[in-house]
């Protein structure tokens, strides 16, 4: 099943991951995700998310439904099953094989039934593994304002994607993985003003609409949030060690920064002292 937001990821073949801005769901993904791992990446494409995987060190196999995609992809996978999703049985697929990521970049939203996904990508994950997936808004201040008009039209791209079978809230979010036996340790946005004139999201008139309607969107929680990206372990007792250890280490690194920013300002001050002894 390929990502819906994909039709427009030909043109960032050539892009570095360093060309990727802040705000972008693949650069917070792949910071999820890591460096070399053992990554499943469901919906994979033409392969653009697993060439920025295989230049951080990771082995990707990928499934996807289109067979024309899945060939490109074959260039950046070191396997690439030709699947749909709704129909594949993971444990049967990967009886032999363990994952330490399983990746979702805008797929869980195509299927008709991704509860059931989820729960079997839990048989294919290594003791410490995770889940990391990125899944469009459909609380967008804009949808919202839509519906005021009236209006839920589909389109080739964004929330409204036309091969969309599901629609998710920051809540149904939250549900879907809890259901699924699954606890969320990561939640990151992307984002996208309300009026933006973007084909991700519809096209609405701030004019058409009264102060006080604005002023109560514009305050909501989520109304400017294009997609949730979340990291999420299984509810297991290995899942739950890798969650805190990986949280450990981030939290470290963190602290190594911060030392690092103390020191350098400490640096600066003594050179501010010298200069002003010396004046």
């Amino acid at each position: 099943m390929s990502s819906g937001w994909s039709k427009d990821y030909p043109s960032m073949q050539g892009i570095s991951e360093e060309a990727l801005d802040e705000n972008n769901s693949h650069k917070k993904m792949l910071h999820l995700i890591g460096n070399n791992q053992e990554v499943i990446d469901f919906g994979c494409a033409t392969g653009y998310l697993a060439r920025f995987l295989a230049h951080r060190g990771c082995r990707v196999t990928g499934i996807e439904v289109n067979a024309d995609a899945a060939k490109v992809a074959e260039e950046y996978c070191e396997q690439v099953i030709v699947a749909d999703l709704d129909l594949i049985s993971l444990p049967e697929t990967f009886s032999d094989k363990k994952f330490d990521v399983a990746v979702f970049g805008d797929v869980l939203e195509h299927l008709r039934d991704p509860w059931r996904l989820l729960r079997e990508v839990a048989q294919v994950l290594k003791p410490d593994g995770c889940v990391v997936a990125s899944i469009p808004n459909i609380a967008h201040g804009a949808i919202r304002l839509a519906l005021l008009k009236g209006k839920f039209e589909y389109a080739n791209l964004g929330i409204l994607d036309d091969t969309h079978l599901r629609f998710f809230t920051r809540e149904t979010v939250e549900k879907l993985f809890e259901e699924t036996g699954y606890f969320i340790d990561s939640l990151e946005r992307t984002t996208l003003p309300i009026f933006a004139p973007s084909p991700l999201i519809p096209l609405v008139a701030k004019h058409d609409f009264d102060q006080s309607t604005l002023k109560l969107l514009e305050q909501a929680e989520e109304s400017d949030t294009l997609q949730f990206i979340l990291k999420a372990f299984p509810l297991s007792l290995e899942g739950k060690n890798s969650a805190l250890t990986q949280r450990c280490s981030r939290l470290t690194e963190q602290l190594q920064q911060l030392n690092l920013q103390v020191q350098q300002l400490q640096i600066a001050v003594e050179r501010s002292q010298a200069n002003l002894h010396h004046t």
